[in-house]
């Protein structure tokens, strides 16, 4: 079993991976611990959960629940188990003295808590692997004044504004990691809490789903030149971005099917999408984040299945540039080759 993490700050509400050592025995397993029995046990053992001066991070890392299984071991113990787990119980209380229960709380019984059931062989074979919380992990859990309180602990808020604007970051970092030049983000503070606003990039599966495939469809990364204001949301599969200045708002859609599709040379500016703040409304999701999106002006380009890029603005834009798309490149003759 290998679990996923990522750096956790010290007292995140999030459960930290842990090795435990039974003094008795010697036998050791690493394994999740839920954050509100992290600290007991930590202080039970005279240590606490702080900070590593050195990181800046709790030196355990917080458990995302993505976990990664070698299926003929994991059946074995479901064998032997009958795939019976420890129960565990969170509660959350709404007051200090724990009398009022913030939320109805329930028995659980979790998939992280796998290694309990193992043997002290099989415990060997469970570890773990950390990544960068910005690619993979940004809850999206607490009510915005609870976010704001563990915000001002240095906590991350994990509220729907943060959670947004993390998506849009990750996108964004996984694109400078294959050399695009995306410009750095700004701070701006929605419904009391802060976020940073990097350019606002979502790109849908289909288009690319692995840093392979960002590489495949930016193939000259260094003429991908992308502003913080910006919006690009790229839907389907069969473009190439060849070369691209945006400043504003550009939308990329791809017909069923669409292939050979060529983005060369496009220059956009316009208006674009701007996020405008909101205290109060009668929807619930915009109160949720604190704003509304105002969609200025957008570019929008459509893929067709023989590989041809419509300006979808052509007939509101009759200065549209039809050269800034190129012809589908012809398909090079079938060779061999060994992989």
């Amino acid at each position: 079993m290998n679990s996923i993490a990522v750096p956790r700050q010290a007292k995140q509400a999030i459960g930290g991976i842990a090795l435990l050592e039974n003094a008795t025995t010697g036998e050791s397993k690493t394994i999740n611990i839920e954050y509100n029995q992290l600290d007991p046990l930590l202080r039970a053992n005279g240590e606490e959960d702080v900070k590593d001066p050195k990181t800046g991070f709790s030196p355990f890392p917080g458990n995302i629940n993505q976990l990664l299984f070698k299926l003929g071991p994991y059946a074995d113990v479901l064998d032997r188990t009958r795939g019976e787990m420890p129960e565990f119980v969170n509660p959350k209380y709404a007051d200090k003295a724990k009398t009022i229960f913030k939320k109805p709380t329930r028995l659980e019984c979790m998939m992280q808590d796998f290694p309990t059931v193992l043997t002290a062989s099989e415990c060997n074979k469970v570890g773990f692997t950390s990544l960068p919380s910005k690619v993979c992990f940004s809850p999206v859990k607490n009510a915005t004044a609870d976010g704001i309180k563990m915000q001002t602990q240095g906590i991350h808020p994990g509220v729907a504004s943060s959670g947004e604007a993390d998506q849009h970051t990750s996108h964004v970092a996984l694109m400078r990691s294959i050399g695009c030049a995306v410009e750095a983000g700004a701070q701006s503070i929605y419904s009391g809490v802060t976020i940073t606003e990097d350019a606002r990039i979502v790109l849908k599966p289909a288009f690319a789903s692995s840093v392979a495939d960002l590489k495949k469809n930016f193939p000259s990364p260094k003429d991908i030149k992308i502003s913080q204001r910006s919006t690009l949301v790229v839907e389907g599969s069969g473009v190439v971005f060849e070369s691209l200045t945006l400043d504003g708002a550009l939308v990329v859609e791809c017909e069923e099917g669409a292939s050979g599709g060529i983005i060369r040379d496009l220059d956009v500016k316009n208006l674009g999408w701007v996020k405008k703040p909101v205290k109060d409304s009668e929807d619930e999701i915009v109160r949720m984040r604190g704003y509304i999106v105002r969609k200025n002006e957008t570019k929008r380009l459509l893929v067709k299945k023989d590989g041809s890029v419509v300006d979808k603005n052509a007939d509101a834009d009759k200065t549209a540039d039809k050269d800034f798309f190129a012809t589908p490149k012809p398909e090079k003759p079938c060779g061999c080759s060994i992989m």
